[in-house]
């Protein structure tokens, strides 16, 4: 059978392409939704509808076709049920993978890494280069994750990596990547008033709580603005007049600009356009008995920001070959990076320059210092403040297999990974008593500081198992693994830092003036041990009917105490069960109408330890405050010690599916649900102060998790030169907590500010409280009637689930002759968002609302909001103004009133974008082999190249970022860079 030539994506029971080929009708081969094979647990291979749990498929071409960073970008809107959200924007960016919301509320809810047939991790998946993936399968459903054990509570990801071409002539590829990236928006932000602070202009102040640009003192000039770049009379000291307008001494070496809101947004002019560097050679060869490849992948990226920069070299060589019943098979891949960054809060001070700003022109001032003394010119951020990783990575695995005969065989699959991390962070400082020129009412002194970390990770895994694989009859086929698994990971970290540099530039520990206690820095060892039983049992009838079973029997070291004579149980039995029918295939039904049939059910029990190593031990902690650490080590018990007697939670899960095709799969429907459980929830429970303990994790907690997930594929047009596939997919989770611990009506799984994501029983999860205006029965705001300021809440308010109502994802391809084209989009429907990006410009007076009233009457009367009269009734405000009747009172008002109510930047998570959108172009066979290729193809593609967010977000957040990872979403802050949108260029070539 030919290769096909369109891509493939195939979502079975949750997302579905119908595939064709583009050759000629009378020789028009199809890839039947159900017969494309996948990878599962164990690295076993099957057909997807022969597998009894939900999963998805995404080939490389779905992974390259825009040039993503890396694979688990490339997987964003591909697979209903899996979402990925952005915990950093910068140059080397960090992921928050889901696969169907949450089952634990203090454990990790990322998913199972697994790359060909052995555990990995999410750093070394994300630094795979995309070219040098195969396939990527999710195990949706946690049937098909259940073989492992815990580990596979949150679903799987299947990696696939290429091997050998199956060929004898080598096959060689080369993949470049040419990109540029540019800021895609920033927060609106006000334009109507200028630097200053009170009304006044000052220029040196770091809000823009000045004159309106309509002012006639001021409109239509050339200001002084900032801290002047060098001493122009000659006294040794940089004046500036932290009161008014003009630094009169030096004023000559100011920057002037006009008393004008800038045409453009300065703190996007700010960012440069950055530029990615990706290539990737492939070298392929063997034949059926030995196979060979060898993947080079350089990535260099040059970041928006200014010499933040990413370097990274991945290596990978697999091989294999088969001789008589032995086979072997391998890989080694090394991973070099290094990212060079400088401190993300820089980005908090753009957003907190006046309009006017031309945050540009202080590229050049030597001063730690620009257009405001009470935070650092961003220019002096990125020379003095660098934060360098440097990490290596070294994975091999091998797989070994025996066949006894054409029924039993012997597998042994291992991996052993080493990482290395080395950290070097440091900032120059600032002191300004000794600094020539010395800066006149310069603010605190910027403490220099360097901390060096070097971290070393070991991970080994090893699967033995025996198969056995019978037909008891011509129709029943029986299939069985038995398998020993362990594993073990052990860390150690050093760290030493401190402040005061001596030597400037020298960046040692025997440079600094005060050493901080290493035990006030990472310095850790552990080691982890766990090992586990596990079988898998398929049985199939004729080709409709497929029954799966699993069983593991898991042993963690983390659950064992040290204390023998100490209760503990480390050892906990988990199974699973599914089933595939095809009723079509079943009854020899065959019908133009109806093309595919086939039902699925599962049911899943498995655990989950959310426990850190040692957690369960009678362990003492270092001392920290007065009077500990102030001469010798001193020690305390641990204030939140783990209950011995932990048990893993207990997730069971149900899910159902069915897959329908018509029209021989030109229309396709999926349709999964599924409901989700955990018992023994692991949750912290408070206890009385004069115990000393804060808390104690216990297993007491239910969660209740379920959702639906509904694919409609359409091929509208399948021809010879034309073709045209599409698919719509629709899902929904609900995460909802049935009980928490003894006595507890919710859990903060944050701490601090003024809002929070909360655990609250008989509600849905993760959710978002914060403080909040206080209401009247009729909803309206109680104010203050003696100075405006509206009543805070005592207790923080229920803003709502932070997770979508819903989302849709669409996925188009056309292809006409030699040209393709190709877009990726979706759309999330609710969910609330906390902007701490927002709550900053509030401070600084850039946020809209603040100016869309004349600041020189004062504040403004609060729409519906109310006061008590004497009498004890609550009268409509229609006078009383919140923030003062001049200026002068606003910005404390909007710093510490209006600044503290969360409600007031608690925002829509509904978003629309264009994720990938792009066009490519392949040369014909023949013209390609004329000159001497066997393909050559150009593709243009962006990435987030249009977006629409709910009209209360005015570029304040990005609804897919998020500084937490877990179940601690729906947080952003301003120091978190804003998103990007990405044009490249892409030239692959075969010989």
């Amino acid at each position: 059978m030919k290769k096909l030539t369109t891509s493939v994506l195939v979502v079975v029971l949750s997302s579905t392409f119908a595939l064709a080929s583009a050759q000629k009708r009378d020789t028009v081969k199809t890839t039947e939704i159900g017969e494309v094979i996948m990878t599962g647990a164990m690295n076993r291979k099957m057909k997807l509808d022969a597998q009894t749990s939900t999963a998805a498929v995404i080939s490389k071409e779905k992974l390259t076709q825009a040039g993503a960073p890396n694979a688990i970008a490339a997987l964003a809107s591909k697979v209903p049920g899996l979402t990925i959200n952005k915990t950093s924007s910068s140059v080397d960016g960090t992921y928050d993978i889901k696969i169907r919301g949450s089952r634990t509320l203090t454990g990790s809810t990322a998913p199972l890494i697994v790359i060909d047939g052995v555990i990995s991790s999410m750093t070394i998946f994300q630094s795979l280069p995309s070219d040098a993936i195969e396939s990527v399968t999710t195990l949706l459903g946690l049937q098909g994750a259940a073989l492992y054990g815990s580990q596979g509570v949150n679903g799987a990801i299947i990696i696939t990596t290429k091997k050998g071409s199956g060929s004898r002539k080598p096959r060689v590829s080369f993949n470049s990547n040419v990109e540029f990236d540019n800021v895609l928006f920033t927060p609106k932000r006000q334009q109507k008033y200028g630097q200053g602070w009170y009304g006044d202009r000052i220029h040196v102040e770091n809000g823009s709580w000045g004159p309106a640009f309509t002012d006639p003192a001021y409109a239509g000039h050339n200001v002084a603005i900032g801290v002047p770049f060098y001493d122009v009379n000659g006294d040794g000291i940089i004046s500036v007049n932290p009161d008014g307008d003009v630094p009169a001494a030096d004023a000559a070496a100011s920057v002037f600009a006009p008393f004008a809101a800038r045409s453009k947004d300065n703190a996007k002019e700010f960012f440069n356009t950055g530029l990615n560097l990706n290539n990737t050679l492939s070298i392929t060869g063997g034949s059926e008995g030995a196979y060979a490849g060898l993947t080079i992948n350089r990535q260099d990226r040059e970041f928006i920001v200014a010499e933040d920069k990413l370097k990274k070299t991945s290596v990978t060589l697999n091989g294999g070959f088969k001789m008589d019943k032995f086979t072997l098979d391998g890989s080694v891949t090394y991973i070099n990076s290094s990212v060079n960054t400088t401190d993300p809060a820089l980005y908090r001070n753009l957003l907190q320059s006046s309009p006017e700003i031309p945050i540009t022109e202080f590229r050049n001032s030597p001063n730690p210092f620009a257009w405001t003394l009470f935070y650092q010119n961003p220019y002096w951020t990125i020379r003095n403040i660098r934060n360098t990783t440097k990490t290596d990575i070294l994975n091999g695995t091998i797989s070994l297999g025996y066949k006894f005969n054409d029924h039993i065989s012997i597998t042994n699959n291992g991996t052993a990974q080493i990482t290395s991390t080395d950290i070097l962070n440091y900032n120059n400082g600032y002191v300004p008593s000794t600094a020539t020129p010395r800066i006149v009412s310069a603010p605190s002194p910027i403490t220099s500081t360097f901390l060096q970390s070097n971290a070393v990770n070991r991970y080994y895994y090893n699967d033995l198992m025996a198969n056995f694989n019978y037909d008891f009859t011509k129709d029943i086929n029986f299939k069985l693994t038995l398998g020993y698994n362990v594993q073990r990971t052990e860390l150690k970290t050093t760290s030493v830092g401190g402040n005061g540099i001596k030597i400037p530039g020298i960046y040692q520990y025997w440079n600094l003036t005060n050493l901080t206690n290493p035990y006030r820095l990472n310095n850790r060892r552990f080691i982890d041990n766990r090992y586990a039983y596990f079988a898998n049992l398929d049985l199939s009838y004729k080709d409709y009917l497929y029954v799966n079973g699993t069983a593991r029997y898991e042993n963690s070291s983390k659950l064992l105490h040290s204390d023998k004579s100490q209760p503990s149980d480390s050892g906990y039995f988990y199974y699973s069960g599914g089933v595939s029918f095809m009723p079509l295939k079943a009854f020899n039904i065959e019908s133009n109408t109806i093309s595919r049939f086939v039902i699925k059910g599962s049911h899943t029990r498995v655990g989950n330890d959310p426990v850190n190593v040692f957690a369960i031990e009678d362990t003492v902690v270092l001392g920290t405050g007065y009077p500990f650490g102030t001469g010798p080590l001193s020690f305390t018990n641990n204030q939140t010690p783990t209950d011995t007697n932990i048990r893993p939670e207990k997730v069971t899960s149900n899910d159902i599916s069915l897959g329908l095709g018509f029209l021989k799969n030109r229309i396709t429907l999926d349709a999964s649900v599924y409901l989700q459980t955990t018992k023994d929830l692991i949750t912290n429970q408070t206890t009385s102060s004069a115990s000393g303990l804060r808390f104690t994790p216990v297993n007491i907690g239910d969660i209740r998790n379920k959702g639906m997930e509904i694919s409609l594929g359409l091929v509208p047009i399948k021809g010879t030169d034309f073709s045209w596939d599409l698919n719509l997919a629709w899902s929904i989770n609900r995460t909802k907590v049935i009980e928490l611990a003894n006595g507890q009506d919710e859990v903060n799984l944050t701490t601090g500010g003024i809002a929070g994501i909360f655990a609250v029983k008989g509600e849905e999860f993760p959710m978002l409280k914060g403080t909040a205006y206080m209401r009247d029965e009729q909803g309206r705001i109680i104010i203050n009637p003696d100075n405006g300021n509206p009543y805070i809440s005592n207790k923080y308010v229920n803003f709502g689930r932070v997770t979508p109502n819903y989302t849709l994802a669409l996925n188009t391809n056309f292809k006409y002759k030699n040209f393709g084209f190709y877009a990726v989009l979706d759309y999330r429907n609710g969910g609330k968002l906390y902007s701490g990006a927002m709550s900053g410009l509030a401070f600084s007076g850039n946020l809209e609302q603040s100016a869309e009233y004349d600041r020189t009457q004062g504040g403004y009367v609060i729409p519906n909001s109310v006061y008590m009269n004497s009498a004890g009734q609550y009268v409509e405000n229609t006078s009383i103004k919140s923030g003062g009747n001049d200026y002068t009172g606003l910005p404390d008002y909007y710093g510490k009133v209006y600044g503290g109510i969360a409600e007031n930047f608690v925002i829509s998570g509904t978003a629309f974008r264009v994720r990938e959108l792009g066009v490519s172009y392949a040369l014909g066979a023949d013209m390609a082999r004329s000159i001497g290729l066997s393909g050559l193809s150009f593709s243009v593609y962006a990435r987030n190249p249009f977006y629409k967010f709910a009209k209360d977000n005015k570029g304040y957040s990005d609804p897919e970022g998020s500084f937490g990872t877990g179940n601690i979403v729906g947080l952003t802050n301003n120091n978190q860079y804003p998103s990007t949108r990405t044009v490249g260029f892409t030239t692959t070539i075969n010989f």
